[in-house]
């Protein structure tokens, strides 16, 4: 069954990002471009934020829409997290193995190159 939606509970998590982050409610008005006020009622649950709206606090923090709407995130959403970065340390090996192969091929010359048995 789908969870109904709770302005005051997503209110709250958009407050504890503002505050984790040390900003006053006129800071993040003024990037999400609205008013004061309208923020005010978003974090007291009065109202929900709107679709840019909440694109904007969920690029600014980095979160996604569903950890802001229901606070938790999905088992693909852990799941593409964690390949993310196995993705990327997997990346950073391939790399680091061809700068070694680089260096060996340069050392390699060097040697070559010390005893005149490089060919032009």
């Amino acid at each position: 069954m789908q969870e109904i939606l709770s302005k005051v509970h997503v209110g709250e998590r958009i407050k504890n990002l503002r505050l984790g982050h040390n900003l006053s409610q006129a800071a993040i008005a003024n990037i999400l471009n609205i008013s004061r006020s309208n923020y005010s009622q978003i974090e007291l649950g009065n109202q929900f934020p709107t679709f840019d709206t909440l694109h904007l606090i969920a690029r600014y923090y980095s979160k996604s829409y569903e950890w802001i709407l229901h606070g938790e995130l999905n088992d693909s959403e852990n799941y593409k997290a964690v390949n993310k970065f196995e993705s990327l340390i997997i990346n950073l090996e391939e790399t680091l193995i061809g700068f070694k192969k680089a260096i060996e091929n340069l050392e390699q010359q060097l040697v070559e190159i010390r005893t005149g048995k490089l060919k032009e």
